[in-house]
């Protein structure tokens, strides 16, 4: 057996730092006001000047938000503000991203909730098909919080008589809004509104209303609340991470960035000679509004990334356009690049393949039910080549899910990644998308799979192991295709590349992956389990963690089918060429013999370091 090395390049990556000097902290604009009936609106919010038509209200809360100038209130439950900034505020882990002003004090707690969307066309309006997600606070899993809440206002008939506002819910409740005796508008309906009836939908938190008489309170809320603490609050109060953000269902959903925020009055509750509670808002505040957007791979010494061009073949000339290794069904070696290794395996006669595979097919075509022409062209990704461009070199990854169900060991599975210097390395992350074959079934379905509908998904999973191909370092996934949200706009299907956060994994050996689907039968996953991956990225670890302080100590060497100078107590790994693992054990002799003449990867593992021999 032979292993293929890929031969690179050096490319050299000109970085270009662009200020962000001029990016304001403060709100820029307010895209939408649309506040339920309360006793302020046509009132304070708008103004009643600025009450008769919507761009009039629209006006009035951009003349209060911007630049955090005052603060606007959105009336009872479900009334919101939509505003935006002059620069995506980033998600930078782990910490709080933006905070929200409001006016709250002590017992004064009128909670407001929070949703994040970003301009995924660059328009600089959010469209009907970017979605809303929620930042989860401190009460969304409490079991009083009411998930997919609706009510809907009705405009009191005859208008403009002080009346009070009807509302019925999704959940069989009915009510008013008062109008309270301080309140001295004609009424509290928004009076541009042409419509008779205002629905809100979202989800409900419990009353905080507490007491009665002239001794009403409303405690705050914990975290994650708008109105809830006051401004001077430590940001674990009125801060928010976008990393708290879910869809419709409740899934978590990572966002790099977010473009625009929505606040709305997240109850529905009158606490007497107060009236309705109303969330005001007072402004937004980005906690790191020069902070650069999120690089990807990330750049500099200590990281080491997979880079796939200009790579040679065996034959020693570069990849062909739109072709792909010719040897894939035939060759059962390991493919190498830079300090990865790639698994690879073929059998049957030239009939089947698994593990990783070089490909730079611009063909991205469905090819429908035809399963034969699925096979003979499953060779493209959804983005007609690698993270490069159109054209240009990327993995194609098999998962072989039959081959890994009996595995004792990550080097007996399909899809692994080890490395050929015998360090190991902190997983970062890798450039990952969806394979035609994949991607067409689960937006079509075909002869195998059928077509996906609320609540399927499809995802790749990556898993960490530690030097014995055994222990688990950690694991994470990534959803190909997530449809598990209620809410379509929600859904997921990917046709670009999308970043893989691998930094769960944690320091390792060996990084594995496999997938999963909702679409299963007798015989296991029924999509096609394809994917497609470049610019792999791994962080390189201090010496001393990776045990390579002094590998020179190591003396030991082969000759021929044996072994020589064994460092006694000492690890050893014994690697077929294919990857599978042959023998692992303690060393009680200085000297061992293997089977034959065939060629392996050892790996000798002692206090002093690791030594590699091959």
């Amino acid at each position: 057996m032979r292993r293929i090395t890929f031969y690179l390049s050096i490319i050299m990556t000109i970085v270009v730092s662009l200020s962000n000097a001029q990016n304001s902290e403060k709100i820029t604009r307010v895209l939408e006001y649309k506040p339920a009936p309360g006793q302020h609106i046509n009132r304070l919010f708008p103004s009643a000047a600025m009450s008769d038509t919507y761009e009039n209200a629209l006006q009035f809360a951009n003349n209060t938000l911007v630049d955090n100038k005052s603060f606007l209130g959105l009336g009872a439950y479900g009334g919101y503000v939509v505003v935006g900034f002059d620069h995506p505020i980033v998600n930078v882990a782990g910490e709080y991203d933006f905070k929200v002003l409001g006016n709250a004090f002590t017992n004064s707690s009128e909670p407001g909730i929070v949703m994040v969307c970003q301009d995924l066309n660059k328009n600089g309006v959010p469209d009907a098909d970017e979605p809303w997600y929620e930042l989860t606070g401190s009460e969304y899993n409490k079991p009083e919080t009411i998930k997919d809440y609706e009510i809907t206002y009705y405009r009191p008939d005859p208008d403009g008589q002080k009346s009070n506002i009807a509302w019925t819910d999704n959940q069989g409740g009915n009510g008013v809004i008062t109008h309270i005796s301080f309140a001295t508008q004609s009424t509290m309906y928004p009076l541009w509104v042409a419509e008779n009836t205002l629905t809100f939908k979202g989800t409900k938190l419990n009353n905080n209303a507490t007491g009665g008489g002239n001794n009403w309170q409303l405690p705050a809320y914990d975290w994650g609340y708008v109105d809830n603490h006051a401004n001077n609050s430590t940001d674990d109060k009125i801060g928010f991470k976008i990393e708290w953000a879910v869809d419709d269902s409740g899934n978590p959903v990572h966002l790099d960035y977010i473009d625009f925020i929505k606040v709305y009055t997240g109850v529905l509750q009158e606490a007497g000679w107060l009236g309705e509670t109303s969330t005001e808002v007072a402004g937004v505040v980005d906690l790191h509004p020069q902070q650069a957007p999120v690089q990807y791979p990330p750049l500099g010494e200590k990281y080491i990334t997979l880079d796939l061009e200009n790579t040679i073949t065996l034959a020693g000339n570069p990849l062909s356009p739109n072709s792909h290794w010719s040897d894939t069904y035939t060759e059962d070696v390991y493919l190498e690049s830079q300090n990865f290794i790639f698994s690879h395996r073929s059998g049957w006669g030239g009939m089947y393949w698994d593990g990783f595979t070089l490909s730079n097919h611009a063909d991205n075509s469905d090819y429908g039910q035809d399963s034969q022409g699925w096979v003979e062209n499953q060779w493209g990704n959804m983005s007609k080549g690698g993270v490069d461009g159109e054209g240009s070199n990327f993995l194609v990854g098999y998962w072989g899910s039959y081959t890994d169900e009996d595995a004792s060991n990550v080097t007996e599975t399909s899809n692994f990644v080890m490395f050929n210097d015998g360090k190991t390395y902190k997983a970062t992350g890798v450039y990952v998308n969806n394979a035609p074959w994949s991607y067409y079934s689960i937006k079509n379905g075909d002869s195998f799979a059928r077509k996906f509908e609320q609540g399927d998904y499809f995802k790749l999973i990556a898993k960490g192991f530690a030097e014995d191909g055994i222990t688990e370092t950690g694991s994470t996934e990534f959803y190909l295709a997530d449809y598990r949200s209620v809410n379509p706009t929600q859904w997921k299907l990917h046709e670009t590349w999308q970043w893989m956060d691998l930094s769960a994994l944690g320091e390792v050996s060996y990084i594995q992956f496999t997938m999963d689907s909702s679409d299963k039968g007798d015989w296991g996953i029924n999509t096609s389990t394809l994917f497609c991956m470049d610019k792999l990225t791994v962080e390189k670890v201090d010496g001393l963690s990776t045990l390579l302080k002094n590998p020179e100590t190591i003396k030991a060497y082969r000759s021929g089918n044996i072994l020589y100078n064994l460092p006694l107590g000492g690890d050893i790994s014994i690697y077929r060429i294919n990857g599978t693992l042959y023998k692992h054990s303690k060393i009680q002799h200085i000297e061992m013999q293997l089977p034959s003449d065939e060629l392996f990867i050892i790996k000798i593992t002692t206090q002093d370091g690791i030594k590699m021999i091959r």
